[in-house]
């Protein structure tokens, strides 16, 4: 009796689909990247909504300083809060900050920005930075530095 030939087998590395009548539905599978802060939300979403609340406040102390008023104390109490914008002998200077660190705009990474010599400018400005986060101008560098926090994060909580 002649041995028949074997059976076809699929490669070992070949993917097996599976049988679920849902999948139907799906467009795509993978794995999402982890936040701490949500599961409904991208750390990348997250992340440029603290930016953007951060530049709501900013904008907050810009009219305080216009209107003349003092700025709000921080938490403890005893010293004012953190401005992004500075007077300079050239104008007004400010940044764009995710938590303490600033993003990086120029060409070669500067942080720190001239923008007018009236604070009202910077007010405008303020605005025109958040229209561009929300077209996702600013994805790679805010994107960027959520990872580098997130990394020291999860480095700090190892050490711990």
């Amino acid at each position: 009796m002649a041995a028949q030939p074997a059976a076809a087998q699929p490669a070992a590395s070949e993917a097996k689909q599976l049988p679920f009548s849902f999948l139907s539905l799906v467009k795509k599978t993978g794995t999402l990247a982890k936040t701490s802060r949500s599961r409904t939300i991208d750390a990348l979403t997250a992340a440029k909504g603290k930016v953007l609340a951060a530049i709501d406040t900013q904008e907050q102390f810009v009219r305080d300083v216009m209107d003349g008023k003092a700025l709000p104390k921080g938490k403890g109490g005893d010293k004012t809060v953190s401005t992004w914008f500075s007077k300079q002998n050239d104008g007004w200077w400010t940044s764009i900050r995710y938590g303490q660190a600033s993003i990086p705009i120029g060409e070669k990474g500067e942080t720190d920005m001239l923008i007018s010599d009236k604070l009202a400018d910077v007010l405008a400005f303020y605005g025109a930075v958040k229209i561009a986060i929300d077209k996702g101008e600013l994805d790679a560098q805010i994107g960027k530095l959520q990872a580098e926090k997130s990394a020291a994060l999860k480095g700090g909580k190892r050490a711990a």
